[in-house]
């Protein structure tokens, strides 16, 4: 790739390709279930048939198991190319979306480079005119252009790095689709021809591990390439993640007690220690309070690390979370399946899955128990997942959503509130005091869900239909309507 042909290329093209790509998946997977439906289950009984219905008898024998034999390794072949297809267009949108982020860097870098007055030729050279002869020896204007250098630099340098990126991104594409030949597809010779192309969908589509880098790759496939993906590497998938919301992005709410270890602990600092660790962590665990003790615990470690919380667990516990999940999914579900079904009609009819989410905050009320009340109180939560369209058996779109309860929570102490533990008033400020002494130390508290499938439409959501058994344990707290002193 060179700096001239990234800056002037015309990438529409590359899109129109994917699109034509994806429109091919879509068409054989379509024919492929119009094949098991309308063929081959007929014809092995596991469907009505029109001509038994008219008395004939079945076809069996050794004819009717060969021809069997052959229309199941036809549906097989078009469903493996319709992976192979898929994998086609994830490798060109990966393309397009990498071309695109280096084509923008560097027309961002040339455009900044020419209001410093420089002249940026095809091959990337840049330069700057010359100082006038009244100004060669005038210190000022010296200093001026040594500072357009400096500047200028940062800009050549990021010129190169996108021309390096663009680089790096078409040998990863020429290399990706190098590998895919959707001619070789056939599963009577390739017995294992379906899984392949899975495989190859799963290597051409390219997810990221970071996890923000997850989210926004997730939210940027086709809808189609979604669903393939799912279907081919589902699992790993659920467990990297991609079930959280896409749009929504957590953020604590305040400073808290404010930067950790700020001054030196005293001889009462470490008396509010021996307290916390005595009552909260101790009287709590006797109480029953095993997540408030864990997560008080935790603090007092003053590690400062993230701690997970199991939020199957909370949703058994807590009705009053089932019911506001349930309310998400009963307010926008409606809007969520027409959103899939209108991405179905633009696929062709192969399957697809769309990203949806819902979030909001609350604070734990008495329902859910002292337990939860003291370990979490107010926390961020959201109900998201993916809406799944495909063809039903009789060629009608299903629809189904996957999807899980996400928690967000900043566990800090909050001066000028108290919590009552085993009955014992214990100060907010006390407990913010070990955070500011370097004795204790706030951290993030997350989770997520088991995740869960409803039909969309279905039954009404209730709170009974929300959540689950405890997945296993961790946990955290914060909560801003505690009383006051």
């Amino acid at each position: 790739m060179t700096f001239d042909r990234l800056r002037h290329a015309a990438l529409a093209p590359l899109d129109r390709t994917g699109d034509t790509w994806n429109g091919l998946a879509g068409h054989a997977e379509q024919l492929a279930g119009q094949v098991r439906s309308g063929v081959l289950q007929p014809l092995t009984g596991a469907a009505p048939s029109p001509l038994a219905a008219a008395g004939a008898r079945a076809w069996s024998g050794v004819v009717a198991d060969e021809a069997t034999r052959e229309i199941g390794l036809l549906a097989d072949e078009l469903t493996a190319f319709h992976y192979e297809a898929l994998a086609v267009t994830a490798a060109l949108r990966r393309a397009a979306s990498a071309f695109t982020r280096a084509q923008q860097d560097l027309r961002r870098a040339v455009n900044d480079a020419e209001a410093l007055g420089a002249t940026v030729t095809t091959d990337g050279t840049v330069t700057l005119p010359p100082l006038p002869p009244e100004d060669r020896n005038d210190p000022d204007a010296i200093a001026y252009r040594r500072r357009q250098w400096e500047e200028l630099q940062q800009h050549i340098e990021a010129m190169g790095k996108a021309v390096t990126a663009a680089t790096e991104a078409d040998a990863v594409a020429a290399a990706a689709l190098r590998t895919l030949d959707p001619a070789e597809v056939d599963p009577a010779t390739r017995p294992g021809a379906v899984a392949e192309a899975r495989g190859d969908l799963v290597r051409a589509a390219g997810m990221p591990t970071d996890p923000k880098a997850l989210r926004l790759w997730w939210g940027a496939l086709d809808p189609s390439v979604r669903a393939g993906l799912l279907a081919a590497d589902g699992e790993r998938l659920v467990a990297a993640g991609v079930l959280g919301p896409v749009d929504y992005e957590w953020h604590a709410p305040d400073a808290g007690a404010g930067d950790f270890a700020q001054r030196l602990p005293g001889p009462g600092d470490y008396a509010k220690g021996v307290a916390a660790e005595t009552l909260l962590v101790g009287g709590g665990s006797i109480a029953g309070y095993t997540d408030a003790a864990r997560h008080m615990q935790h603090y007092l470690s003053a590690t400062g690390e993230p701690l997970n919380v199991d939020v199957d667990r909370m949703l058994g516990d807590d009705p009053t979370l089932r019911g506001l999940v349930a309310e998400q999914i009963i307010k926008h579900r409606d809007e969520w399946r027409q959103t899939a079904l209108d991405a179905y009609e633009r696929s062709g009819g192969a399957p697809v899955a769309v990203p949806v989410e819902a979030a909001a905050q609350r604070t734990i009320d008495s329902a859910a128990g002292d337990n939860w009340y003291l370990a979490v109180g107010s926390h961020a939560y959201a109900t998201s997942g993916v809406v799944t369209v495909q063809a039903g058996a009789d060629g009608k779109p299903q629809v189904s959503m996957q999807y899980q309860v996400s928690i967000w929570d900043r566990y800090n102490w909050d001066p000028g509130k108290s919590t009552p533990i085993a009955g014992t008033n214990i100060k907010d400020s006390d407990l913010a005091d070990l955070h500011q002494t370097g004795l204790a130390r706030e951290f993030d508290l997350a989770g997520r869900s088991t995740p869960m499938t409803a039909p969309l439409p279905g039954p009404v959501v209730g709170p009974q239909d929300i959540g689950g058994q405890g997945s296993g344990w961790e946990g955290g707290r914060a909560d801003p309507e505690r009383k006051t002193r």
